[in-house]
């Protein structure tokens, strides 16, 4: 079994950071710098951003087989349970973009409680911030520009109707290798 971080407290710490920068400034793409070495075919950023938030109590999918060693590892770092049912969890990893087509699936949360919905974690091919996905909202002082392989226009004109059910809504993290962006559910798309 692979370790996880090298040191748990630190190396979280220096994660949960960067998060909330990404989140408080969506689309912007960041760079963890961890020297961190995970499972196939989990990459370093994914790896990085579950083993920061997940723990006994939060509930995960993924589309990796559930006997893999990627989420196996992340069992046994985190504690966290594992769900074949998308909409029962707090944290979803998807290592194939191309397979997502409806971030729906997934728990937006409730009215009494926004805070249950699942946050999406999401593996693309690549990123960079000259795009045809268009942000806007919370965050975004000029509109920003952002390009994530592998996302579907179907999944971002899914996603920018779940985001008019406001609180409600899904979190989503995109990473590619060590690098990551955060599109909160407050973030407006638009495909140009």
């Amino acid at each position: 079994m692979l370790k996880g971080f090298n040191s748990d407290v630190f190396d979280s710490q220096a994660v949960f950071r960067q998060l909330l920068t990404a989140v408080a400034n969506p689309g912007t793409i960041m760079d963890i710098n961890l020297d961190l070495t995970c499972p196939d075919p989990l990459h370093p950023a994914a790896g990085a951003v579950l083993l920061t938030l997940m723990d006994f109590e939060t509930p995960f999918w993924s589309d990796i087989d559930h006997i893999s060693d990627s989420i196996q590892w992340l069992r046994f770092h985190t504690g966290a349970p594992y769900t074949r049912i998308k909409h029962q969890s707090l944290f979803a990893l998807c290592t194939d973009c191309e397979i997502l087509d409806d971030p729906a699936l997934f728990n937006p949360g409730t009215i009494e409680s926004p805070d249950i919905s699942t946050t999406l974690i999401v593996q693309t091919g690549g990123m960079d911030d000259a795009g045809r996905i268009k942000l806007a909202g919370p965050g975004i002082e000029s509109p920003k520009f952002l390009k994530l392989n592998g996302i579907t226009d179907k999944f971002i004109k899914s996603r920018s109707e779940l985001c008019l059910s406001y609180p409600l809504g899904i979190d989503m993290i995109f990473v590619c290798g060590h690098t990551l962006t955060a599109l909160p559910r407050t973030t407006k798309t638009e495909i140009l």
